[in-house]
């Protein structure tokens, strides 16, 4: 069916109108003549519809403006913040001047704030009742605390403190972050130092398909008793705003409610508390009862009509308000009373004549709306450049014209700028990824190209010893370099993200062209940079695509070269690798494994497999260590090498690690109870970098001991010693927390590549287990036979036990007990095996006893 046309404005106005008039004129006269009492009831509804409804529709839009004007905050904001990492300062003045220039018109928003997730910073400003804008944040400028300021700058006085605030726990931040839609809050209580009842306008800052932070507007509940008085004090009565559970959030006397109550009485307002009495006991309302009005009596005051009328808003809005009037017959009727005889011969005339001109009058009035109407479906269409020329005869319309004409200005002034941050890099003034695109979308090369991406190698590692303004200085030197080399030359250069630039080059004919290209560019990152009074010294790698790589193609190309850079950062040997297909095929099946890895944890699809721990001195089983096994329904058994390093890259390996070590808990628990094991069983379990280093691990493991009923005494949890050098300082923290509950800490793989004596001196742990590497070639070469011999006696020394991994022959298991190696694993016992299958004493004849 198609759609009807919508009526124009004048129409839209004049049918109303002459609706109104005609049907007044038949009331009228149908009242008049017949009974006045019947007469005044249609007419003071009719009034006290038009007056609730009018209520209703200015609550509407004091909602609704600063709802939406939330919305593009928080997208202009992600927008602002995508491409850089923004300093308080940025914050403040960004902040500062939204709150300036959105909100001017909307005296009631008292409160514009971010919250931010990822370290809990909070910005915001507030407005005093002297009109005057105060500084509210938490950040490392003020040393994490919620400060309240008495200006604009950290640098004003503090009026109040909390330290303890986090905006991530608050009621304005969790629904925003959780939804990540924009919403209103419940109503909910302030946390500075005046504590009033707030309700704001919240919407998720998302970049990156992240939820980076939070913005908030707040209206005070105070605000909203004065805009029910103000409405009050023009016709009497009484108004006041519920809530569906008959909450009463705003009313029209003097005194605010403190408390949000259940109808709560409203002392020496009569009006009030009489109208609450009429609606208290069948609440909330029926649909049936809304805009139908109601009737009671005050002692004094005489007659009074009520209605209610459900709040209904266009942004989402999820609480039910009911708006509650209720005003005084003589003040509805009174003009009846007075003129009712004359009314008869005078409206008809009149109401015709008026008609009329109304309509010559809105006729007029009208042709600047529609003429705005139109320039703001042309500014919807793109052209910024329209303007309303338009004389209007009213001020207000004069205002609408030339505010929509300043707004067109300033929008396409801020899609102007806007487009200049996008495009170029504040900090180099190269391209943006953006702006590569797009300039690359405009060229079409007739020849092959080449697409290179430059990444600085430890760039991470030179801006904290650099500083912030240091690492700066140096991208910026590169930058000028980069710049230079392709001056002239029809190359493209921008920087992508943070230590990465990318370099697109015309005409690149051969693969030998582009490895020419690629190594002087590299060049240009090994010549010294002059940082203040030093030098530093920098390398870089690169990722290279060659063919065509212009047009459409280039967001194919840069996805591809930043493939092959993530390649050549892996790589030890290669500081620059071309882009093969087999490499997006790699990074598509670990996108695969991964999402399977998910469901393998959700299914607890991982086993557990054990590989005995033998006690050299006499063979015996004495403990064993707790290998993971994947059974997948689609792959089968699944190597530990296949899907550990992407647990580990992707977090899981938390969740896969505490399933590991609840199971197994539970396994040696169940042994020694039964009496297969012996009471001081060594369960060896492994544990990785990102569990120790979990925030919330060590009351897991906690949990894990409470639950299974594993005493600490027969857990060992091993990690290797690559892993404990790279977040030394860390480690050693937790490593110590996990020796104080009495759990052994064993270093996996020690000899590999890492190994230091200072460290092991730091260190707390209380047994080493010695590479395969170095017991494999202990029979055919002395230097590392000696070298065991130096760590058994170290371990000695040290009063720590040594297990020597990879055991396969009769050979080196009798060569390492008899240098004083004390426990051995490998296959020459077992391979892992399931807990069924496992051996219960003595589990190889092939070492003899002494």
């Amino acid at each position: 069916m198609r759609n009807m046309r919508p009526l124009s404005i004048r129409a839209a106005v004049m049918l109303p109108v002459f609706l109104v008039l005609t049907l007044t004129l038949i009331v009228i006269v149908f009242t008049i003549n017949n009974h006045y009492q019947s007469s005044s009831r249609f007419v003071g509804k009719l009034l006290l519809t038009d007056y609730s409804q009018g209520i209703e529709q200015d609550l509407r839009q004091y909602l609704e403006n600063p709802f939406y004007a939330n919305v593009f905050v928080a997208d202009s904001v992600a927008a602002w913040a995508k491409d850089r990492n923004p300093t308080p300062q940025d914050i403040r003045n960004y902040l500062l001047n939204s709150y300036t220039s959105l909100f001017q018109a909307m005296p009631h928003m008292q409160v514009l704030s971010i919250g931010v997730d990822a370290r809990g910073d909070y910005y915001g400003y507030r407005k005093s009742d002297s009109g005057q804008y105060v500084l509210m944040e938490r950040s490392d400028d003020t040393d994490r605390a919620l400060r309240i300021f008495d200006g604009r700058t950290p640098l004003s006085n503090v009026i109040y403190q909390d330290g303890d605030y986090d905006p991530r726990v608050r009621p304005w931040y969790i629904p925003a972050f959780n939804r990540e839609q924009p919403r209103w809050t419940d109503i909910y209580r302030d946390a500075d130092e005046v504590g009033e009842v707030s309700l704001s306008a919240i919407a998720p800052i998302q970049i990156n398909d992240k939820v980076w932070g939070v913005v908030a507007s707040d209206i005070k509940l105070t605000a909203f008793n004065q805009f029910l008085s103000e409405r009050q004090q023009k016709l009497g009565g009484a108004l006041f705003i519920v809530d569906s559970e008959g909450r009463m959030l705003a009313h029209s006397g003097q005194d605010s409610p403190t408390n949000i109550l259940h109808f709560p009485g409203v002392p020496n307002n009569s009006v009030l508390n009489n109208t609450i009495r009429n609606i208290s006991d069948d609440w909330p309302p029926a649909p049936s009862q809304l805009g139908q009005p109601f009737y009671f009596k005050i002692a004094d005051q005489g007659n009074f009509y009520g209605t209610i009328k459900r709040v209904d808003m266009a942004a989402p809005f999820q609480h039910d308000w009911y708006v509650v009037v209720a005003l005084p017959d003589q003040l509805l009727l009174e003009s009846l009373l007075n003129q009712q005889k004359i009314s008869v011969y005078l409206v008809i005339a009149m109401a015709l004549v008026g008609l009329m001109v109304v309509y010559l009058i809105i006729r007029q009035l009208t042709r600047p709306l529609r003429d705005t109407a139109e320039a703001a479906a042309k500014l919807a269409s793109g052209n910024l450049t329209y303007r309303i020329n338009t004389s209007a005869s009213l001020r207000e319309i004069a205002i609408l014209k030339d505010a929509f004409n300043n707004m067109s200005d300033k929008v396409q002034d801020s899609f102007n700028a806007l487009r200049l941050q996008v495009r170029q890099d504040n900090l180099t003034r190269l391209y943006t990824r953006e702006g590569l695109l797009e300039q690359a979308n405009t060229i079409r090369y007739h020849a092959p190209n080449t697409l290179v991406i430059l990444g600085i190698n430890g760039f991470r590692n030179i801006n904290d010893s650099l500083g912030q303004d240091g690492g700066d200085q140096l991208l910026c030197t590169i930058a000028q370099r980069l710049t230079d080399l392709a001056d002239g030359t029809g190359m493209l250069v921008s920087r992508i993200r943070g230590d990465e630039f990318a370099v697109l080059a015309p005409n690149t004919t051969n693969r030998t062209q582009s490895e020419a290209l690629v190594n002087q560019l590299l060049s240009l990152f090994k010549r010294p940079v002059k940082i203040g009074n030093d030098e530093v010294l920098v390398d870089a790698c690169a990722g290279v695509v060659f063919g065509h790589t212009f047009g459409d193609a280039i967001y194919e190309g840069l996805q591809h070269a930043g493939l092959a850079l993530s390649e050549a950062k892996r790589s030890e040997t290669d500081a620059y690798v071309f882009f093969e297909a087999s490499m997006q095929a790699r990074v598509q099946e670990q996108s695969r494994l991964l999402l399977e890895l998910h469901h393998a944890v959700q299914h607890h699809e991982f086993v557990v497999y054990y590989q005995p721990l033998v006690r050299l001195v006499d063979g015996r089983f004495c403990g064993a260590e707790a290998l993971v096994r994947w059974e997948s329904p689609s792959r089968g058994m699944v190597s530990p090498a296949e899907f550990i390093p992407v647990a580990e890259q992707s977090g899981l390996i938390n969740q896969i690690g505490m399933q590991v070590l609840e199971q197994a808990a539970y396994d040696t628990v169940a042994q020694i109870e039964k009496g297969v094991w012996a009471a001081d069983f060594q369960l060896h379990v492994n544990l990785s970098a990102r569990q120790l280093l979990s925030a919330d691990f060590i009351d897991k493991l906690q949990d894990v001991l409470s639950r299974t009923r594993l005493p600490a005494d027969n857990l060992t949890l091993e990690i290797t010693e690559s892993q404990l050098m790279s977040h030394e300082q860390l480690a050693t923290s937790g490593l110590t927390k996990i020796r104080s509950l009495g759990i052994k800490i064993a270093i996996d793989d020690f000899g590999t590549g890492y190994s230091s004596l200072a460290y092991l001196h730091q260190m707390a742990f209380d047994s080493l287990k010695i590479d395969r590497s170095f017991v494999h070639s202990m029979t055919e070469n002395v230097t590392n036979q000696r070298i065991i011999e130096a760590v058994v006696a170290m371990t000695r020394g040290m009063d720590v036990h040594l297990v020597a991994e990879g055991i396969e022959t009769q050979e080196e298991a009798i060569r390492l007990r008899e240098i004083g190696c004390h426990y051995a694993q490998g296959f020459l016992f077992a391979k892992p095996l399931p807990l069924a299958e496992l051996p219960t004493e003595r589990v190889t004849d092939k070492l003899p006893t002494r």
